[in-house]
């Protein structure tokens, strides 16, 4: 049994309407794996790190910003309690210059930079932020 929390999926709650909810934003960053980086892109032929993000959310059923900056407009989450589907932000200081989704397991889903491709990656060391939009 999972829990999914207020803000990504509805109220606290266990219901089918929520699972699916989230199983829909792994779903849908999962399928853009291999898609080229290209900075500005957000899709669906590729990407940038906040407009994958962005894109997920979407196909997900939630609307939220288009960049990292304003995709850290969402609620904050103590980084011991993200969950899968939780929004990544990464800092440099007071600027948010990187987004990507938590996928478990001390990985993130990301379009990182120029040559690389969408996929599953380790997550950063430090310098992140989450939010739950």
């Amino acid at each position: 049994m999972s829990i999914v929390r207020a803000g990504l999926i509805g109220p606290l709650s266990v219901s089918a309407d929520a699972a699916t909810r989230h199983a829909r934003i792994m779903h849908w960053v999962a399928a853009q794996k291999g898609k080229p980086y290209e900075y500005g892109a957000d899709g669906p032929g590729s990407f940038d790190c906040s407009g994958l993000v962005q894109y997920v959310y979407k196909k997900a059923g939630k609307k939220i910003g288009r960049t990292s900056g304003a995709q850290l407009a969402g609620k904050h989450i103590d980084k011991n309690k993200k969950h899968t589907g939780d929004i990544l932000i990464f800092m440099n200081g007071s600027t948010a210059h990187h987004s990507a989704i938590y996928a478990g397991d001390g990985k993130m889903w990301e379009a990182q930079k120029s040559g690389n491709r969408v996929g599953k990656h380790k997550l950063w060391p430090s310098g992140s932020v989450v939010r739950l939009p």
